[in-house]
């Protein structure tokens, strides 16, 4: 397993991951196309197994470039033929000081981090072990259920 920076030819693997994992999403090329752009506000990450992308995240700053900003975990998603081996703890953990890192090159600080999950999604618990996060409010009605805003405040 191999965590790296993403590159441009990665887009169509990191679109085809996205969509096995979020199939009610539309247009998934052109959403991870645009997100790519938006660097250096966001980076993505991808992990690999065998040389074959099997997963990704986005970190993100989320209120702008900062002496502290609020960075978060935007998206994540493994293949479901990969799930259950680790590798979203694995890319969470080896992309966070990378991105940390790349922050702080645009002259800024981290200060919190953050991400949203669907209510009752199993993947609460992942974020708040590898984090730190904790629950700071609940979206009710927020797309097809609730939505749980995780946050930790100390992340430097």
């Amino acid at each position: 397993m191999t965590v790296r920076a993403a590159e441009r030819t990665d887009i169509a693997a990191i679109a085809q991951v996205y969509q096995t994992c979020f199939p009610r999403e539309k247009n998934h090329a052109k959403w991870i196309e645009a997100s790519f752009n938006a660097y250096p506000r966001g980076v993505y990450y991808v992990v690999e197994v065998e040389g074959q992308v099997r997963g990704y995240i986005l970190w993100c700053v989320k209120n702008g470039f900062r002496e502290k900003s609020i960075i978060e975990l935007e998206q994540i998603g493994i293949h479901p033929d990969a799930a259950g081996k680790g590798l979203g703890k694995q890319l969470i953990v080896e992309s966070l000081a990378p991105f940390k890192a790349h922050v702080r090159r645009q002259g800024c600080g981290v200060g919190a981090v953050m991400v949203t999950t669907s209510e009752g999604n199993f993947a609460e618990k992942l974020y708040q072990y590898t984090l730190g996060v904790s629950r700071a409010a609940v979206i009710s009605g927020y797309g097809a259920g609730d939505e749980v805003i995780l946050y930790n405040a100390n992340v430097e």
